[in-house]
């Protein structure tokens, strides 16, 4: 029987690895008003040939009056291939806005345990639209 599964063109993920993870917090963690939370996320892109590096960090910090009290870094990296004559001819765009929303969402899960098991509650970030982030 023939495999009609193929991929004929387009991107494989070949691999995804955590590269960082970090977390700290102090004792008591306030909640509620006043409470300051600031989400930064960066992302690298490397190309060589058809295989596409996505490094993807994404770091929470949350601060109750000038104290930092949570913060939690990510950082991922997602490799991908590029498979036969893919319609996008800009395999760093391809890195930029696809590769990141595919990485984004296995760091989102690693943000929502980590918070959990800290005991501060799920943090659970939004979805990102990363062809507006630039």
């Amino acid at each position: 029987m023939e495999n009609t599964n193929k991929l004929e063109s387009g991107f494989q993920i070949k691999n995804l690895i955590l590269l960082e993870s970090s977390f700290s917090r102090i004792n008591n963690v306030a909640f509620g008003e006043g409470v300051d939370n600031n989400l930064d996320i960066n992302t690298d892109v490397a190309v060589n040939e058809k295989v596409i590096t996505v490094a993807e960090e994404v770091t929470i910090v949350q601060k109750f009056q000038d104290i930092e009290q949570v913060k939690i870094k990510v950082k991922m990296i997602g490799i991908f291939e590029c498979i036969g004559e893919s319609p996008l001819a800009n395999l760093e765009e391809f890195g930029k806005i696809n590769g990141a929303a595919i990485i984004f969402p296995y760091i989102r899960e690693h943000i929502t345990n980590i918070s959990l098991k800290a005991g501060i509650g799920a943090i659970i970030l939004p979805p990102v639209n990363f062809t507006k982030t630039e």
